[in-house]
């Protein structure tokens, strides 16, 4: 009985041991899917972030780039010509950007009745950037007078409200 007793404390210790080998295995290998995981998610994080920052990067050029070709078009002249008429106003207005803008009376049928003249006709509205022209305008204001323009094919805030812009003024 005594042998049997020692086969089965034998076999018990033998049955703990591969056990505790089979545990030990069990637990390299979950730390080493671990390890596995997190490196693929470090990597993943790496690839997603550097996904974004060239994202974020090319929006930021392109956006650069879009302006600026806006820019040049919208500074590129469409027309350039003069036109005479009697000036009816010219002013400096702008919250941010102060502008100069002014309007020229083309011509048409004049209304008189009840002590007023009234005007009526083709009013062409138009905007200086250069301060001596405007300085000039403003000395003319209610004559007749001949303006060089060029036409652009955008308003720019800092240039003016019309796409008009007058570069030189005489009296008529």
């Amino acid at each position: 009985m005594s042998s049997l007793k020692d086969n089965f404390d034998n076999k018990k210790e033998a049955i703990g041991k591969a056990y505790d080998d089979k545990k030990k295995e069990l637990s390299n290998d979950i730390a080493e899917t671990k390890q596995s995981i997190s490196k693929g998610v470090a990597t993943g994080k790496k690839a997603v972030s550097s996904f974004f920052r060239k994202l974020i990067w090319s929006v930021v050029i392109l956006g650069i780039l879009a302006g600026v070709g806006y820019l040049i078009f919208a500074n590129m002249n469409y027309s350039v010509g003069s036109r005479a008429g009697e000036l009816i106003k010219i002013s400096e207005k702008g919250v941010v950007f102060k502008t100069y803008e002014g309007q020229v009376s083309l011509g048409g049928m004049t209304m008189s009745g009840s002590g007023a003249d009234a005007n009526i006709g083709n009013v062409w509205e138009f905007s200086v950037t250069d301060k001596a022209v405007f300085e000039k305008m403003d000395q003319l204001r209610g004559k007749k007078v001949i303006l060089t323009y060029k036409e652009k094919y955008r308003p720019l805030p800092w240039r003016g409200d019309t796409k008009y812009l007058v570069t030189e003024v005489q009296e008529n």
